[in-house]
């Protein structure tokens, strides 16, 4: 009979690395403990906040087999036509997130982070110029290093070439399952009249909660991509002094690429529109806290690896048992058996 497996956490160091060895070691029942917190988060039962996850795949399955007809999707189809690279023979551009990928496109996000470019007027507003931008992708495609710093690109051409990138992924960076529960965050204020539906402390720490939860059961790659650049973005707001970029005019401009699902209807986006924006907004002006983990998700993890231990040691102490069970028994036949 094979003996069963009891998953075993190392010892880890800091929070991150209790979570990625849970993830790894555990995945199904990290997940469940990030959607348990969701639902407290968001004070919802777990029935509707799987009614909201499940309406979300039900219309994707449904479109999957419909045919692009939409105005979201005529704007994609007629941008692929017109790309400056052929995205179906790009390894970046419109190719599944990979590391490469993301390293790639970390150069941008790191030389648009320097000081004198967070502060370029309308950064991310503004066209860059559209021979360089299609240089830039070919470049970046090549999988090589590029100097940024030679003053060849200017930071609207990396900004115009990094909201590209994000445009021509498959799905949005936060993905389309998230997108209703990203879409109710906003609305959590509304509902709290107990002070004049000012900005309730309480109410904007289960709103943080709840996007460090949903930003957990992100696949790693889109986690990673997406704290970079919200962290960017979070810099560059922080300098609308000088660039006119404020949270809400960067959401305006990254909602269609960071939330809004692929397939959408004119009368869904320009219903949710506004809410796409707010939810964007918000994770800006947060994102240097929003990649913490929640304190009541860390004690459930060690909790649990608590109770593996305590399983693993309770297997070991019957498996030694029946060992030496097993051993004292083949010695007692042994002297019982007579002598030819």
């Amino acid at each position: 009979m094979a003996q069963r497996k009891v998953p075993r956490c190392p010892i880890p160091v800091t929070a991150v690395e209790e979570i990625e060895n849970m993830r790894s070691l555990a995945c199904s029942r990290f997940n469940e403990l990030c959607l348990m917190h969701l639902t407290f988060a968001l004070e919802l039962g777990s029935k509707e906040l799987n009614m909201l996850l499940n309406e979300r795949r039900g219309d994707l399955q449904a479109k999957k087999t419909s045919k692009p007809t939409t105005p979201f999707c005529r704007r994609k189809h007629q941008r692929r036509r017109s790309s400056f690279i052929d995205s179906s023979k790009s390894v970046i551009f419109g190719a599944p997130l990979t590391q490469e990928g993301i390293s790639q496109i970390f150069q941008l996000i790191q030389y648009l982070g320097r000081d004198h470019n967070i502060r370029e007027l309308g950064l991310f507003r503004k066209s860059g110029h559209h021979t360089r931008q299609k240089e830039l992708m070919i470049l970046l495609d090549e999988s090589v290093p590029v100097d940024l710093d030679s003053g060849q690109f200017s930071a609207h051409d990396c900004a115009c070439v990094l909201k590209k990138f994000l445009g021509e992924l498959s799905e949005p960076l936060l993905t389309e399952n998230h997108y209703p529960i990203h879409c109710q965050i906003p609305a959590l204020q509304k509902g709290d009249s107990s002070n004049g539906y000012a900005q309730s402390p309480k109410i904007l720490v289960r709103q943080i909660k709840a996007v460090q939860l949903l930003f957990l059961l992100l696949p790693p790659e889109n986690y990673r991509l997406l704290k970079d650049l919200l962290l960017l973005l979070q810099r560059v707001s922080e300098e609308q002094q000088d660039n006119k970029m404020d949270a809400e005019n960067i959401g305006t401009m990254f909602a269609p690429h960071l939330l809004c699902p692929r397939r959408m209807t004119a009368t869904e986006l320009h219903k949710n529109a506004h809410n796409m924006t707010k939810a964007v907004a918000f994770m800006i002006r947060h994102a240097s806290c929003l990649f913490d983990v929640p304190a009541e998700l860390l004690r459930d993890i060690r909790a649990f690896w608590t109770r593996q231990e305590e399983e693993a040691a309770k297997l070991t102490a019957a498996r030694s048992s029946a060992g030496s069970s097993n051993k004292y028994r083949s010695t007692g036949s042994e002297r019982t058996t007579p002598t030819p």
